[in-house]
């Protein structure tokens, strides 16, 4: 198979799990370009992303889709509910599960519960003078925090809610007092592919996405690559962020965060849809697993994104 065959059978993944069938068959070509977003130095493509694009959804998928986006008051979808779209009936199935945490309004004091209580790492102060230097606006600053913020709620609720779906057996339930939603303010700006983001900026994307990882392939976080439009910031994020990844503050704080979801998984094991649990299949619970299963994975970029956040709210342009 070559790659150009490759690439078009993997955009039209189905429920029997197709993907798994013909990774096994990918060129070393295509395995570097997923870890450097390369294919040689002369070429530079898109991303090959598997899971289905928003933008790209039709039918009862994009139904779903909007049903996510409007049930968790976010403005765009990570990429565990794409990735589930491989199948349409375990998208749906998922979302079945998961669905009534929403309504009981749990999720929103989990999250409360996480942003108070999780170690995030404490990043240096920026300065004024640093924020002159790159020609950072407020107007730079409302669009970045509008992108953290979103990445932050949608990232953190999935890890929170799916993390009810892994138990086997339902736990003690106690509910907590109701909290308010923080909804989040200004429109996102488009998601650049690879193509529009030059190689200097890239390598930045590279180094950062790398903090916290096991060192392996973790994938490239579509945070990071939503902040390229201010490469110079993101290289201060970078830097700081490479500070507290040698103190072992990374460490800590994604490890406090995958403990939380945990806890709350657990709590909230109650309020799941047994019956479209029972009925999702096992490719799509082991999905779930891996995207909460530990500090190395969403518990990672809860952590980063977060400390990013709290770094930028003390900024004043």
């Amino acid at each position: 198979m070559d790659d150009k065959e490759y690439y078009e059978k993997i955009k039209k993944v189905n429920k029997d799990n197709l993907y798994k069938k013909i990774n096994k068959n990918k060129s070393d070509k295509w395995k570097n370009f997923e870890v450097t977003g390369k294919m040689n130095k002369k070429t530079i493509i898109h991303d090959p992303v598997t899971a289905l694009a928003e933008s790209e959804a039709t039918g009862e998928t994009a139904k779903i889709f909007d049903d996510i986006r409007s049930t968790m008051q976010i403005p765009m979808l990570t990429s565990i509910w794409r990735v589930l779209a491989d199948s349409l009936e375990d998208l749906d199935l998922a979302w079945k599960s998961v669905k009534p945490l929403y309504k009981s309004g749990q999720p929103e004091a989990a999250l409360n519960r996480l942003k108070s209580e999780a170690s995030f790492p404490n990043l240096s102060p920026v300065s004024l003078e640093e924020m002159e230097e790159i020609r950072f606006t407020s107007d730079d600053l409302k669009s970045v925090k509008t992108i953290l913020n979103a990445y932050n709620r949608s990232n953190s609720l999935n890890l929170l809610t799916q993390s009810a779906l892994v138990p086997d057996q339902v736990k003690n339930y106690i509910a907590y007092a109701p909290v308010e939603t923080n909804l989040i303010q200004g429109n996102l700006p488009r998601l650049l592919p690879r193509q529009e983001i030059s190689d200097s900026v890239w390598d930045v994307i590279l180094k950062t996405n790398n903090y916290g990882t096991t060192g392996s392939n973790p994938g490239i976080a579509t945070i990071f690559r939503h902040l390229a439009y201010w490469p110079k910031l993101l290289s201060l994020m970078q830097k700081r962020l490479e500070l507290v990844q040698k103190s072992g503050d990374i460490s800590v704080g994604a490890k406090s965060v995958s403990e939380i979801a945990i806890e709350e998984g657990d709590r909230m094991t109650q309020l799941r849809d047994e019956n479209a649990l029972n009925k999702m299949s096992s490719d799509a619970r082991e999905t779930i697993i891996r995207y909460v299963n530990g500090p190395f994975r969403c518990a990672r970029i809860v952590n980063i994104g977060t400390a990013l956040s709290n770094w930028l709210e003390g900024v004043k342009l």
